[in-house]
């Protein structure tokens, strides 16, 4: 009886040693598989001898997981909404000639020459054509603006879909996490990281572990996304009509959420969004004061038929807006003598003191607007002079204007506000890469397969299974041995 025994003990022992191996051999496979975190067979002794393997342990740390976690979101948003900066920042890049600050000199310095001498319709001709490429430099920027925003209105429409295949699928993990057998639960553990992890990417999550091992995912303001096995969606409402949206909107079962993302990819393009749209309504405030104040003093003058209230710049006819912007603005005429250089209007031939007060505002506006003008627009209201409307967004661009000149606005409300923006989100992604790197790094050590380890291991393995075989060998010749005697 004692033979059978020991032969029951080292068939334990072999079975046990031979899954083992199994365990180890698949770590070895996956060491090159991301979401893989390594198992480590656990040995227990049976009382009457021999081993048992009793279970398999994932190697997890769920404080070290959730760390990366949270600096993955963070530095996805800040990657996303610098990709976005730098495509601004290329709008009103003058270096690479797609800015109009050069075309804003070229304007008024154009007047210089009509100045010397009003009569001059070659001179006067040159002005109409800087004016003309002032007009279609910024224009072109207020397209690109609006092509950024309408890049960012789908591509969000579309992470948001990927983001909601992915709480299907958690959910699905979890029942399946909750059902399998133990061994089987352990693949399941793992691809539940890797979704969690992939769903962070996309927004700021907080993730609650149950002791069966599922996972729900609330957002940051504590709506759930996934619950066990039931997932809840989120819409960019309203999902018809996307582009004609002025403002992106994430509804989660009607309640609007938009301002609860700002980590992960929807972060990084709601921040960008956001961002763009304050750009353009600065490009508005621009060309609305530089129309302003140009048709203002230009009204004053008379031109060389003696005509005189006439706009320099004008609302594009095919415009269906009411103000002049940055999408609309055009020049009013395209006929060199409509030009009102003059004042006296006996003088039409010769006098250059309107021309050389349209010269002037390239240094300052002061004194153009009246006080009543400015506080009308500084209160948000709508300036009507001839046919045109004019508006502000920020009053602050008018305040700007007023003390410094066009020039300095223009490079204070794009070129340096970008680059600012630029900079700053650039050392903050650094930041966070160096952050997420660090927790990475100690996760994977912590749950990643060590190929020396797993080696090691594995020598071990065989030999303890070369020692149970040899057990049942000796034993199964014993057995050979006592039977043959009782025969």
């Amino acid at each position: 009886m004692s033979l059978f025994y020991n032969l029951s003990l080292g068939g334990q022992a072999l079975l046990s040693n031979k899954r083992a191996i199994d365990i180890t051999n698949n770590n070895i496979s996956n060491v090159f598989t991301d979401s893989y975190s390594r198992k480590l067979p656990i040995f227990t002794d049976v009382s009457t001898g021999g081993v048992n393997l009793e279970t398999v342990k994932r190697v997890y740390d769920e404080i070290l997981f959730q760390k990366v976690i949270d600096t993955n979101q963070a530095l996805i948003s800040d990657e996303n909404y610098k990709d976005l900066l730098v495509q601004v920042e290329s709008i009103f890049n003058d270096i690479q000639g797609s800015g109009f600050s050069t075309a804003l000199n070229e304007f008024f310095n154009a007047f210089h020459q009509v100045s010397l001498n009003p009569n001059d319709i070659t001179a006067r001709y040159d002005a109409i054509t800087k004016a003309k490429q002032l007009v279609g430099r910024i224009r072109n920027s207020y397209d690109n603006l609006e092509k950024t925003q309408d890049y960012i209105k789908f591509s969000l429409k579309d992470q948001i879909n990927k983001l909601n295949s992915l709480t299907v699928e958690l959910a699905k993990i979890n029942k399946s996490i909750k059902l399998s057998p133990e061994e089987k639960k352990l693949h399941y553990l793992d691809e539940r990281d890797r979704v969690l992890k992939e769903i962070s990417s996309f927004i700021d999550t907080k993730v609650i572990f149950r002791e069966d091992g599922t996972a729900d995912v609330f957002t940051s303001k504590g709506f759930s996304l996934v619950l066990y096995d039931k997932a809840h969606q989120l819409n960019v409402m309203p999902p018809s009509s996307l582009e004609n949206q002025d403002e992106i909107t994430i509804r989660w079962e009607g309640v609007d959420l938009t301002d609860n993302f700002s980590n992960g990819k929807i972060g990084g393009f709601i921040k960008g969004y956001r961002f763009v749209k304050n750009v353009k309504a600065d490009l508005n405030d621009f060309a609305s004061l530089l129309a302003l104040n140009v048709n203002k003093i230009h009204r004053q003058g008379y031109d060389l038929e003696g005509n005189t209230d006439i706009d320099f710049f004008g609302i594009d006819p095919d415009s269906s807006k009411e103000f002049i912007d940055a999408s609309n603005i055009s020049l009013a005429f395209e006929e060199p003598e409509k030009i009102a250089a003059a004042i006296d209007a006996t003088l039409t031939n010769s006098d250059n003191r309107n021309v050389k007060k349209l010269i002037e505002l390239k240094d300052s506006i002061d004194g153009v607007l009246s006080s009543t003008e400015e506080s009308t627009l500084i209160s948000g209201g709508e300036l009507v002079i001839g046919a045109i409307k004019y508006k502000v967004e920020t009053p602050s661009n008018l305040t700007l204007l007023k003390e410094r000149n066009f020039g300095e606005l223009y490079n204070i409300s794009f070129t340096t506000k970008i680059g600012f923006e630029l900079e700053t989100v650039k050392k903050r992604e650094e930041h966070n890469r160096f952050l997420f790197e660090a927790a990475d790094q100690q996760y994977k050590e912590k749950s990643s397969v060590n190929m020396d380890e797993e080696l090691i291991n594995l020598t071990k393995l065989q030999r303890a299974y070369q020692a149970s075989a040899r057990i049942i060998s000796v034993t199964d010749e014993l057995l050979q041995t006592v039977l043959n005697m009782a025969s």
